[in-house]
C-alpha cells in the first residue's frame, strides 16, 4: 500500500536488505556460526585503527576472566581446609596461603579490567573512524550514474546503519572475548575438581541462549521492515526543522498541521512496532527464565546425589555452587554480548557488501597520465541511458569542440543536454560510442589528468558551507590561494564587491545555520561559484545554465566574459536557455529527444528556420516591448512557425 505522501518512492527495496528474510528464519547453530566472521570483520578494522590497543584490549579481557576462573582452586582449597572437620588454628593457618593467592588473582582481574576499559575507550572511536573513512572512500570514488541509482543508494543506507553498528561491536566483541574466556576457564577449572560437573554448567545456558538468539532475529527483521517508515518520519522531521524554503511555504500555506498530522502517523506507526517488539521480548524471556529455572533445580537435585553418594565432598559442592553464580554471571554477559554481535553483525553485513558494491563501481585508474590539452574533442554516436528509464537520454550524438571555440547546447528541458556535459566531463560513460581527445579515446586516458583539464559549473552547484576564500579555492585546493589569484577570479566573476561588502570579506563563513554566518541571493552566490571556476583555470570550461539567477545585465556581462576566455585558448561549453546569449558562439548544437537535430553558427541557424530559430523567436517576443503593428512580420512568422 502506497504512503499518501511519499508513494513507494522510498521504499526499502534493494540488495541490501534482500537477505533479512533469510536472516529473520535461521537457526542457533546458524548464528553461532556466523559469529566467528562477524568477529573477525571487528578485528581486522580494529588492527587496522589501533594494533597497540587492539592487542593490550584483548589479552587485558583474557587476563581479567583467567585470574577469575584461577581464583576458584584457591577457593576450592580455602574450603578444604575449613569446612573438612572443625575449624582449628592450624587449618586457618594452613588456607591463608590460598587466601593471599586469591587476593593477588582479584588485584590482578581488577588491575586487567582498567586496562582493558582503557584500551577499549581509545579502540572504539578510532575503530569507527577507520569504518566510516573506508566507506567514504569507496562512495566518493564511485561512477557518478551509480551513485545516482536508487538502489546503491538504498545499499548505501545500510551501510551507514553498518558504520553505527560497527561502533556498537567492537566492545561486544571486548565483552564476548572476556566472557567466553571465563567461561572456558571456569568450565577447565572444574573439569579438573571433578569431570562429573562440566555437564552441569553446560546445561544451564541453552534457554539463555535462545532467548538472545530468538530476540536478535526479531529486532533485526523489526528494524528492516520498519526502516522506510523511520526515514519518512524523518524527512518530515527535517521539513518541519528547516530555515530555508520549507519554512516559507509551511508558514505561508498553512502546512504545519498537514505535515505533523502525517508525522504523528508514522510515529504512532513506529510506537507501535515498538510495544509489540516489548511484548514479544516479555514472552520470550518468561519462557526462557522458566526453562532456566527449570534446568537449575536439575543442577541442584543432581548435586545433592552426587554428594549423598559420596562422589563430591563438601568443599567440592561449595565451589561448585559459587562456580555456578560466577559461570550464570559470565554465561549471561556472553549471551547478552552475542545477541548483540548477531544483530550488530547483520548490519555490519549490509556494510561489508556496501563497500564491495562501491569498490565494483569505482572509477577506473590508470591509462595515459601525459599533460594533455586537446586542439579537439569529438564525441561519436553517444548513446546513454539512465537506470529505470524508459527511453535512452541521448542516442547517436555527434558533436566537436576545438580549442579556443565557446561551442553552446540548446534545447528544450529533456532534450539531452546536461547529460551530454557530464558525459563530456567524465562523469557518466556512455553506453555506446566513443569521446576521444585528439583521436584518442577517453577511455584509454587517466580519468585524473582528464579532471584536471575541465572545469565545472553546473545547474546547482554547490554552496559549500565555508568561508568564501574556501568556496573559491575548492576550484583548485591543490593550487596556490595567492591573493593577486583570488583577485583576479572575483574580479573576472563580478564578485569583488559582493565580496568587500560581507562581515569578514573572504573569511566570512557562507552558512547561516552557524554563528556568523550569512547567507547569499541566488546571483551572489552564481557569481562565487564563477569565481571558484575562473580560480580553477581549466582547460576545458563546460557551464550548464551558469547565468540562471543574475539579473539581464550581469548575465550579458557574465556571458562576454565567458566568451572571453575563448581567446586565451580555453574551450568553452555553454549550455542555456537564453538564446540571445550565445549569438557569438562559435558554433551551436540544437538537442531534441536526445538527438542533435541542428548545427551550425547563429546565422547559419537562423536563416535555416528551424528548431533553433523556432525557440529563438518565441524568446525574442516574451521581450520584445515594440508596438504590435510594428511587428507583424515578427508575429506572422512566429505564427506560422507555431
Amino acid at each position: 500500500m502506497n504512503d499518501p505522501l511519499f508513494g513507494s518512492g522510498i521504499q526499502a527495496k534493494g540488495r541490501w536488505i534482500s537477505h533479512h528474510t533469510h536472516t529473520s528464519e535461521v537457526g542457533f547453530w546458524t548464528t553461532v556460526r556466523n559469529l566467528p566472521r562477524v568477529a573477525a570483520v571487528a578485528c581486522a578494522l580494529a588492527w587496522a585503527a589501533d594494533r597497540r590497543a587492539a592487542l593490550v584490549a584483548g589479552f587485558a579481557n583474557i587476563g581479567q576472566a583467567l585470574a577469575a576462573a584461577l581464583s576458584l582452586l584457591a577457593v576450592n582449597e580455602v574450603l578444604t581446609n575449613l569446612v573438612a572437620a572443625d575449624p582449628t588454628p592450624e587449618r586457618v593457618r594452613a588456607a591463608l596461603p590460598a587466601l593471599l593467592w586469591a587476593l593477588c588473582l582479584a588485584v590482578c582481574g581488577s588491575l586487567c579490567r582498567a586496562l582493558a576499559t582503557a584500551a577499549g575507550g581509545q579502540l572504539v572511536p578510532k575503530v569507527q573512524r577507520v569504518a566510516e573513512q573506508k566507506l567514504l572512500e569507496r562512495v566518493a570514488n564511485v561512477e557518478l550514474a551509480v551513485l545516482e541509482d536508487g538502489a546503491f543508494q538504498r545499499s548505501l543506507a545500510g551501510g551507514q546503519l553498518g558504520v553505527r553498528a560497527i561502533e556498537q561491536l567492537i566492545p561486544a566483541v571486548l565483552s564476548s572475548l572476556s566472557a567466553l574466556a571465563g567461561v572456558a576457564a571456569t568450565v577447565g577449572v572444574i573439569g579438573v575438581l571433578h569431570p562429573l560437573l562440566m555437564p552441569l554448567l553446560v546445561l544451564g545456558v541453552v534457554p539463555q541462549a535462545w532467548k538472545a538468539v530468538a530476540m536478535g532475529r526479531r529486532q533485526y527483521t523489526s528494524a528492516v521492515r520498519w526502516l522506510t517508515e523511520s526515514r519518512q518520519k524523518d524527512i518530515l522531521v527535517e521539513l518541519l526543522t528547516d530555515q530555508g524554503s520549507p519554512a516559507e511555504e509551511i508558514r505561508v500555506h498553512g502546512l504545519a498541521g498537514f505535515l505533523l498530522g502525517h508525522y504523528r502517523r508514522l510515529a504512532g506507526v513506529l510506537e507501535k512496532e515498538r510495544m509489540r517488539l516489548s511484548r514479544t521480548e516479555a514472552k520470550i524471556g518468561v519462557l526462557a527464565d522458566a526453562a532456566a529455572g527449570a534446568t537449575r533445580l536439575a543442577t541442584y537435585i543432581a548435586l545433592g546425589g552426587l554428594l549423598l553418594a559420596g562422589e563430591l565432598s563438601v568443599a567440592l559442592v561449595g565451589t561448585m555452587m559459587y562456580a555456578m553464580t560466577r559461570v550464570t554471571a559470565q554465561l549471561s554477559s556472553l549471551l547478552t554480548q552475542f545477541n548483540a554481535l548477531y544483530r550488530h553483525g547483520l548490519f555490519v553485513a549490509d556494510y561489508s557488501r556496501v563497500l564491495e558494491s562501491a569498490g565494483a563501481a569505482a572509477i577506473s585508474r590508470g591509462g595515459i597520465r601525459d599533460a594533455v590539452w586537446p586542439e579537439v574533442i569529438s564525441a561519436h554516436d553517444l548513446v546513454f541511458s539512465y537506470p529505470g528509464a524508459a527511453e535512452p537520454a541521448l542516442e547517436g550524438v555527434d558533436l566537436e569542440l576545438r580549442r579556443g571555440e565557446v561551442v553552446a547546447l540548446v534545447g528544450v528541458n529533456g532534450s539531452g543536454k546536461s547529460t551530454v556535459a557530464r558525459l563530456l566531463a567524465g562523469l557518466y560513460q556512455p553506453q555506446h560510442g566513443t569521446i576521444r581527445w585528439d583521436g584518442i579515446p577517453v577511455q584509454e586516458l587517466d580519468r585524473e589528468t582528464v579532471a584536471a583539464q575541465i572545469g565545472w559549473i553546473g545547474q546547482n552547484f554547490q554552496r559549500w558551507p565555508f568561508t568564501v576564500r574556501a568556496n573559491t579555492i575548492v576550484g583548485r585546493p591543490d593550487a596556490e590561494a595567492g591573493e593577486e589569484r583570488l583577485a583576479a577570479a572575483a574580479d573576472f566573476a563580478d564578485a569583488t564587491e559582493t565580496i568587500s561588502g560581507l562581515p569578514d570579506g573572504w573569511n566570512t563563513l557562507l552558512a547561516r545555520d552557524f554563528e556568523g554566518g550569512v547567507n547569499l541571493s541566488g546571483g551572489q552566490w552564481q557569481r562565487i561559484a564563477l569565481a571558484r571556476a575562473t580560480f580553477r583555470d581549466a582547460r576545458i570550461l563546460i557551464c550548464d545554465e551558469p547565468t540562471s539567477a543574475l539579473d539581464p545585465l550581469s548575465e550579458a556581462e557574465t556571458f562576454e566574459r565567458l566568451m572571453a576566455l575563448a581567446g586565451r585558448d580555453q574551450t568553452v561549453l555553454l549550455i542555456t536557455h537564453r538564446m540571445g546569449s550565445i549569438r557569438h558562439a562559435d558554433r551551436i548544437y540544437v538537442l531534441d529527444s536526445g538527438q542533435v537535430v541542428e548545427n551550425g553558427t547563429y546565422e547559419q541557424l537562423m536563416a535555416r528556420g528551424g528548431l533553433f530559430a523556432t525557440m529563438y523567436l518565441k524568446q525574442r517576443r516574451q521581450f520584445d516591448l515594440s508596438p504590435p503593428a510594428q511587428e507583424t512580420p515578427l508575429r506572422d512568422a512566429v505564427k506560422s512557425l507555431d
